[in-house]
């Protein structure tokens, strides 16, 4: 195998990770869209709920996430991490289950 060969496979194999705030900057902008808001106006720390964002549009971003991360995730992630800035940081952590302590 030629030094290039062996450079591409690492290269393939590397995983690539967005930060929080990529993430997060892409759910705003999104939501923005959906709603025919300015990107400023979508509060980070709200909950999904107050969106207003109904099933079609909740499967709609979380479709859009998978995408953008490379990964299936599940369709009640938006009510199992409630916000954009939480979801954004899970996301990045590469973590979307829910731990819990017993």
């Amino acid at each position: 195998m030629t030094s290039s060969a062996i450079a591409n496979d690492s290269l393939n194999s590397q995983k690539y990770t967005l930060s929080a705030e990529i993430i997060q900057e892409s759910i705003v902008a999104y939501i923005a869209e959906l709603l025919e808001i300015e990107p400023h106006q979508v509060n980070v720390k709200a909950r999904f709920n107050e969106y207003g964002l109904d099933s079609l549009s909740s499967v709609s971003l979380i479709s859009h996430l998978e995408n953008l991360i490379g990964q299936d995730l599940s369709p009640t992630l938006l009510y199992d991490l409630p916000s954009i800035e939480v979801l954004s940081q899970r996301l990045a952590s590469g973590t979307t289950k829910l731990e819990i302590a017993l």
